[in-house]
């Protein structure tokens, strides 16, 4: 896949796995002091995240996806199986101890990335992707193409008026002629009738 979402999703994809690494090796020292095997995991968790996000990152690698999928999916049932009924060696605290920020937010990026794999590698999220992309490529089309078609539209609409607008010319300048003749007799009579009036006064 290509265009814009198809890039969109996979920055997502590669960011989401990285930082659901970066999580789990932030929190591996006090996993170390509960039991050893878990800080172990912890540190495997972003080794193979870090891998992960680099298929995602350089390409089409359908198995970048699928290894996400896996640290993904393991780290959200271990935490789940974690506080409900504890793992081997696990400090009893943890067991039911669901509100942890860390933890909670690492169960969030593993749903989403979950999510996001669904839209990369299965036959009807690619699809999705697809449509996403030619809708996009149409608004851009339409928008590309716009202003030639307003331009095309108004050249139409003066070709469509050019008859009205040369019946109205005809019909109103010789109507105007006629009130400019008609204003400018009427304005000499009125200047003539003055001056006479204006010599009777004189001679009386």
């Amino acid at each position: 896949m290509n265009g814009f979402p198809a890039k969109v999703l996979t920055w997502a994809g590669a960011y989401t796995i990285s930082f659901i690494g970066t999580i789990h090796l932030l929190v591996s020292d006090e996993h170390f002091e509960a039991a050893t095997y878990l800080g172990w995991l912890f540190l495997a968790n972003f080794a193979g995240a870090v891998v992960a996000a680099l298929g995602i990152y350089w390409g089409e690698h359908r198995w970048g996806w699928l290894l996400g999928d896996m640290i993904a999916g393991g780290a959200f049932v271990l935490y789940v199986v974690s506080r409900a009924i504890g793992l081997p060696g696990f400090h009893p605290e943890g067991v039911w101890e669901w509100v942890r920020l860390d933890g909670l937010l690492s169960l969030g990026l593993e749903g989403l990335f979950m999510t996001l794999s669904l839209l990369a590698i299965t036959p009807q999220g690619r699809a999705l992707v697809r449509m996403e992309q030619e809708r996009i490529g149409q608004e851009q089309t339409a928008a590309e193409e716009t202003p030639g078609r307003i331009e095309r539209e108004m050249l139409e609409i003066r070709r469509r008026m050019a008859p009205d607008l040369s019946d109205l010319r005809e019909h109103v300048e010789p109507q105007a002629i006629k009130e400019q003749a008609k204003r400018s007799l009427q304005e000499r009579l009125r200047g003539i009738f003055n001056s006479v009036k204006h010599t009777r006064r004189r001679q009386a």
